[in-house]
């Protein structure tokens, strides 16, 4: 991210991301967006630290799972803590302008309003990757601590519910999974990288919390959208016939 965004109290909508109707004549309300450019050394900081949760999941995918967590992973969450653990103002770790301006935006609306800063993505990114990891070690709880404080920082991020989705899928605990797969589908076009892979394990993630609730059609359609995306997509054909094969014991 190249930008430091800081909105201060009054603002009450940002009209690039949400439809506001104009105040009445002599009631237009204050307002204060300070864009700040960080110094090529802070963009080197950030961009090496988003190199390290990187490096992390590296070595996360190389079944060095308990060794990312203790290395580099903590090392990034242990200095944005220290940094802006004690702030008193509402801090998201964005990955670009868009969701930045989206978070900033949320924070106008809590009650009261907050001030907040928009940072870059590694520290919920670190939050993000210590959840990947212990969800790899079948701990599930403590994937579930980790990935709430990545969404704290980045509330409509799509990967890190998704895989907050999946920790709660472990778990059995449908409900809630269903809620935040569907809630990564309605965000990925603002937060993934590759929109259509993010919404096809989003509505994958839907599909399966759909069986376990006994709402075949409901599931069959979410792995159906899945194919539109992803022709010939093997998880979704394999799913759609475990589902045939529901139905067919069913009678």
């Amino acid at each position: 991210m190249k930008r430091i965004i800081q909105l201060a109290l009054l603002l009450p909508c940002v009209l690039m991301l949400a439809a506001c109707s104009p105040p009445s004549a002599g009631t237009l309300p204050k307002r204060t967006i300070n864009v700040v450019t960080p110094s090529a050394a802070e963009t080197k900081a950030e961009d090496a630290d988003v190199k390290q949760v990187t490096d992390g999941v590296k070595m996360i995918e190389a079944g060095h799972i308990q060794a990312a967590i203790d290395g580099p992973l903590d090392d990034v969450v242990r200095r944005y803590e220290a940094k802006y653990g004690d702030s008193k103002q509402k801090i998201y770790s964005a990955r670009g302008m868009t969701d930045g301006l989206l978070y900033s935006m949320v924070s106008m609306k809590l009650k009261p309003p907050v001030s907040s800063v928009v940072i870059g993505p590694a520290w919920a990114m670190a939050y993000w990757a210590r959840g990947y990891a212990y969800n790899e070690m079948a701990s599930y709880d403590a994937a579930i601590v980790e990935l709430r404080k990545a969404l704290a920082l980045a509330p409509n991020d799509a990967q890190y519910q998704v895989e907050l989705a999946y920790a709660y899928q472990q778990k059995h605990d449908w409900q809630p999974s269903l809620a935040l797969f569907q809630s990564a589908l309605d965000y990925a076009e603002i937060t993934a990288s590759d929109v259509p892979e993010m919404k096809c394990k989003a509505l994958r993630g839907q599909g399966y919390d759909l069986v376990e609730l006994h709402r075949l059609d409901e599931a069959e359609a979410a792995y159906h959208a899945c194919l539109k995306l992803k022709p010939n997509e093997p998880k979704s054909l394999g799913e759609l016939e475990y589902i045939r094969q529901v139905r067919k014991k069913a009678g």
